[in-house]
């Protein structure tokens, strides 16, 4: 335990995020339960939150919760700035919901460590009588550490401490082959799964309001209780963590001022707006999801992903609302299986699916491959110059470029656009995937481990279920098939908006087009640096030995 956090413990009334009243309203003798949020920024289907809820009825008890913002933890796991701001942001609007709708008070305070957490929890449990801690799962590896860490401390004042399954539609191991173990593969995955969801009753979890009295929490002075005190304490972290990034040279390129407004502009935080967006996509878009998926400039598809990163939207009301649609469609004598809603379906699917394959290899998270005896006979490069000119758009090769440029100056990447750049990465330049991988983490809006990690050892063939060798991504085709007007290239690349899209989606076009002054004057853009079909035999070559 912490002797700072036990010896500042104070009472925080519920107007002033400063008080430093000694009186005790908590009553020792009634029960007083906490809620631990994470992951899990809403009211709505949160597994955890709802089943203290109805403990608390059950025996009329009062209930506080508590939320712990770890910066410098956060910045080792490589957090981007946009979805940091994007958490800081939810935090008060989840306050405010709490109060009103629950009669429950959110109690935020900073840590610098994930081992911080835990002693400033056990101190706070202590000083308030807590019998119950509810929390929903994390499985990332520190998480795991430090809610095991946490559980023991607990067990030794007989204080519960219960964690449910929340962030997956199904939990970790319960879609496993015959033999119990976990699929490598995800289309019978896939099977399985919309099988159990199909004869199953999924249920959303309603938390309903909490009949004690609002409970005070004897706190320390650094934690704040009100909406306007927390907003603030956001903020500040948020500022101070920008300004630790600044001090990134590697990062220099990124504008983190225009990267901010951007992403807030693109992602109005709470659980509200997250809903409002669901139910706008399900109506105007979801029914053409298939096909305007892989068109980056139509901007077609749910935009949900950094909602569901932190929490602030159910994953199993993603899934309901899509099934709902397909119910809507055969009542109107439509084909009740449409190939759009369960392509959508299938995209909630695969975030399952690289959930439980955390769960399942740990390991994973400790940057090692899934297909560790593919991983090591490729000789990867490393070559800081070919790297620098990814990550800043500066390839030559347009649709890659656009894409990385639409990244650092948004948090946001396409799905396509994502495989694209991952295989020329990985492909084209040959280099580690975990460099990749690092830099979508430290950029995307919607990072989160499992996914991230899956998707980019996808594309180097070192993940399960991952694209073959020989499958490697022609960026020009790519362009021709998913931008064939250059619109997507044009928007991110300005230089090139009066180069037309057969040059663009043509290398040796685009080649000579930069190389002649003639053409098109002289361009502020680089060649293509690597002959991709050169670069992908050599590519096929490393990976055949």
């Amino acid at each position: 335990m912490s002797n700072t956090a036990s010896a500042t413990t104070t009472t925080i009334d519920d107007n002033d995020g400063n008080n430093n009243s000694n009186d005790d309203n908590t009553s020792l003798t009634s029960a007083h339960y906490l809620m631990w949020f994470r992951r899990d920024l809403r009211l709505h289907d949160n597994t955890a939150l709802a089943a203290l809820c109805e403990r608390a009825r059950d025996n009329d008890a009062s209930v506080s919760a508590v939320f712990f913002l770890t910066p410098e933890q956060w910045q080792t796991h490589d957090m981007s700035l946009v979805q940091l701001d994007h958490i800081a942001r939810t935090l008060p609007i989840l306050a405010n919901d709490l109060h009103k709708q629950l009669n429950i008070t959110l109690h935020v305070q900073v840590c610098d460590s994930f081992s911080d957490c835990v002693d400033s929890l056990d101190a706070l449990c202590a000083a308030n009588n807590i019998s119950c801690v509810m929390a929903n799962h994390e499985y990332e590896g520190n998480e795991i550490e430090r809610d095991a860490q946490l559980s023991q401390l607990l067990a030794k004042s007989d204080i519960e401490f219960i964690r449910w399954h929340d962030q997956c539609i199904l939990p970790p191991k319960s879609i496993t082959t015959n033999d119990d173990s976990m699929y490598q593969v995800f289309t019978p995955f896939y099977k399985k799964w919309r099988h159990t969801l199909e004869v199953s009753n999924i249920q959303l979890h309603k938390a309903l309001a909490i009949n004690s009295d609002n409970a005070t929490l004897k706190i320390s002075k650094q934690t704040v209780n009100t909406a306007n005190t927390i907003e603030a304490l956001s903020q500040k972290v948020v500022k101070d963590y920008q300004q630790s990034l600044a001090n990134n040279t590697q990062l220099s390129h990124i504008d983190s001022e225009a990267q901010l407004t951007n992403a807030r502009a693109a992602y109005p935080a709470g659980e509200v707006a997250a809903c409002h967006r669901l139910d706008q996509f399900v109506a105007d878009d979801i029914h053409n999801y298939d096909v305007s998926r892989d068109v980056p400039s139509l901007h077609a598809t749910s935009q949900l992903s950094a909602y569901l990163t932190i929490g602030a939207i159910s994953p199993r009301l993603c899934y309901l609302q899509a099934a709902k649609a397909q119910e809507q469609e055969q009542l109107h004598g439509n084909n009740g299986d449409n190939e759009d809603i369960n392509r959508w379906i299938s995209e909630l699917a695969w975030r399952d699916f690289y959930r439980h394959v955390l769960a399942d290899k740990p390991e994973l998270i400790q940057h090692q491959a899934y297909k560790h005896e593919t991983d090591i006979k490729i000789n990867w490069s490393y070559n800081e110059d070919d790297f620098d000119a990814w990550c800043t758009g500066r390839t030559g090769v347009p649709l890659v470029d656009a894409a990385m440029r639409c990244l650092n100056a948004t948090g946001f990447m396409h799905n396509r656009l994502r495989m694209v750049t991952a295989m020329f990465l990985t492909k084209d330049l040959l280099i580690d995937w975990r460099l990749g991988e690092r830099y979508f983490m430290q950029q995307l809006i919607d990072g989160d481990f499992a996914s991230n990690n899956g998707g980019w050892q996808w594309s180097a063939s070192t993940g399960t279920d991952s694209a073959p060798y020989f499958r490697i991504m022609n960026p020009f085709s790519q362009a021709k098939t998913h931008d064939p007007d250059g619109e997507f290239i044009k928007e991110w690349l300005p230089e090139l908006k009066d180069m037309p899209a057969s040059i663009l989606h043509s290398e040796d076009k685009i080649r000579k087009a930069i190389n002649s002054a003639d053409m098109f004057g002289r361009l502020d853009y680089p060649a293509p640096m690597v002959e991709h079909k050169a670069a992908r035999q050599l590519a096929i070559t490393e990976f055949k030995k």
